[in-house]
Order: structure tokens, then sequence, then C-alpha cells
């Protein structure tokens, strides 16, 4: 159950220069997201439709606060994807399509501007914390797709045209951050679908790398 490239090694070290362009990417993409995500939140914020996502048995939903942990785990994600990318040529591929994936995020935002239909409980105890991180982070419209689940299912797809079982592993690993985006009030069904189909259709346009890369 081996992927294309069983024989390189899956996780390596970079090396300094690598390093320093792990560094400016993660810089270069946080801006970026701020810039998009910020900026949808605050322009939807000065309009008054809204447009329902979500279906009327979701309200039903159990809410479990301790998820918050598994939702955030995105970032860890991206630390792991970072290992897998040893040459300038796979990082560029990758940031190219985090930008691309986010860029349509961000004009979805704008389109479909909508309003959670959760009512989140007042959560108390140790799972305060990482919820109350979670949610900030979160913001408020920007629901249809969800950008944790499309960033997730990319690092999966990632990881799957690597090594096949690490795949099913961070498959696994991106189901569980959209239930727990679901059961955690952050985001409703039809934001996980769209996010999981954003994900793995820009893991597919793996030529844009080309944009970026070197000659």
């Amino acid at each position: 159950m081996g992927g294309p490239n069983d024989r390189e090694p899956l996780w390596v070290w970079p090396a300094a220069r690598q390093r320093m362009r792990l560094g400016l990417a993660l810089l270069g993409l946080s801006l970026l997201f701020v810039i998009v995500y910020g900026g949808a939140e605050i322009i939807t914020s000065l309009r008054t439709a809204r447009y329902p996502v979500h279906f009327s048995f979701e309200l039903s939903l159990p809410f479990v606060p301790a998820l918050s942990l598994v939702y955030s785990s995105v970032y860890l994600m991206f630390g792991f994807i970072a290992l897998t990318l040893p040459t300038q040529d796979r990082l560029n591929q990758f940031v190219a399509q985090m930008v691309l994936m986010t860029l349509i995020a961000g004009a979805c935002f704008l389109i479909y501007p909508a309003e959670l239909a959760f009512e989140t409980p007042e959560v108390v105890g140790w799972a305060a914390m990482p919820f109350r991180w979670a949610d900030r982070i979160n913001l408020t419209y920007n629901c249809a797709p969800s950008l944790h689940v499309a960033y997730a299912s990319l690092c999966a797809a990632t990881m799957w045209r690597r090594r096949r079982v690490w795949g099913m592993v961070f498959c696994v690993w991106a189901i569980a951050i959209a239930v727990s985006a679901w059961l955690t009030y952050q985001h409703h069904l039809v934001d996980l679908i769209t996010g999981g189909l954003l994900g793995t259709w820009t893991a597919r346009q793996v030529s844009l790398h080309r944009v970026f890369a070197r000659r």
C-alpha cells in the first residue's frame, strides 16, 4: 500500500536555507490569511444579507467543546507537512496550492455571506480556553467552505501522494478535524463538505507551483 515515492525518506529535517524559506512561506501565508479571512469578515459584517447554510437536524447536535483541541490540531498538521517539503520546488507547490485555496474561499465568503445558526452554550472548565481560542480565530461569518477542513484535506492529499499508509492516517485526522468543527459549533455540514471538496480539488492542481518555482 505504498505510494510512488516510497524510496525517498518521508521525514526530512530541512537545511538552513530551506528553513528560511519555510519561515518566509509561513509569514506570507499568515498575512494572506489575515487579509482574506479578516477582510471578508469585515465586509460581510457591513452587509445586511445573510444566507442559511444549515440543516434543521444540526441544531440538535451535541456540543462537545473539548474537541476544540482536535479542531486546532490543523496547525500541528502543517508542522508535519513542512518536514515532507525538503526542496524549494515542493515548498513552492504547496504554497501555491494554499494561496489558491485561500483566495477561492475568500471569494466564496463574499459571494455567499452566511451566519452560524448554532447557539453556543457557555463553556466552563479546562475546555474553555481551547474553545475560546478556536472560536476567536474562526470569527463569525466565514462559513462555507470551512478553511480548517480545506487545509486539513490538502495536507491529507499531500501526504497521500507521498505514502499511502501515512496518507490514510492524515485522512482520518482530517475527518476528525471536520467532525470536531461540527460538534464545537464552529461550522455546519455544508461548510465541511465544501471545505473538503475545495482541499481535495486544490491538491490536484500540482502544476501551479511552476508559477513560483525557479526556472
